[in-house]
């Protein structure tokens, strides 16, 4: 089996609002192997009382979500 490095991980998007405010912010993280540290409470990654609206895995998502939400 090949080493992977970091960046060259599968894009992983999410579409999230902050707690106050309507405006849809879209981060797309590519040194994740997988969504569930986006989705722990604990994890600093995305911001504090946040609203995840979706989550993407793959590279059409990030285009997508632009799409969407903007």
């Amino acid at each position: 089996m090949a080493y992977i490095r970091k960046n060259d991980y599968t894009p992983i998007t999410v579409a999230y609002k902050k707690k106050y405010g309507k405006k849809v912010y879209i981060k797309t993280f590519t040194d994740q192997r997988s969504p569930d540290r986006l989705n722990s409470t604990r994890s600093n990654l995305l911001p504090k009382d946040c609203e995840v609206l979706d989550i993407g895995v793959g590279k059409r998502f990030e285009v997508k979500y632009k799409k969407k939400y903007e």
